[in-house]
């Protein structure tokens, strides 16, 4: 019994750093697919517009943007181009989301 608070506490204190780690806690990783409308390399951004929902949605491309293609589509990306994004929402950045991961689709 007299190691059941120091238990506790020791649970919590790495459950907290746990949430707060990356690569341990739950990422909040989100997908936008749509086409291309701008894509502008000096400032590190693409335009994507979705077909359904008729919106556009900016994303930074970083060092770290991994960018792949389905099938026979080129990995270079292009206006024009239909994509998927994945990205993960962080509110505490100003600006838009950074680019994870773009694939290519057609």
């Amino acid at each position: 019994m007299r190691w059941a608070i120091p238990l506790l506490l020791a649970s919590l204190l790495l459950g907290a750093g746990a949430c707060s780690v990356p690569w341990l806690g739950d990422r909040d990783v989100q997908e936008w697919r749509g086409q291309i409308v701008e894509l502008n390399r000096d400032r590190g951004y693409i335009v994507v517009r979705s077909q359904e929902r008729l919106l556009d949605y900016v994303f930074r491309l970083t060092s770290k943007t991994e960018i792949t293609a389905q099938g026979p589509a080129r990995r270079s990306l292009e206006p024009g181009q239909w994509v998927t994004v994945q990205y993960e929402k962080d509110r505490s950045a100003d600006g838009p989301p950074a680019a994870l991961r773009v694939q290519v689709i057609r």
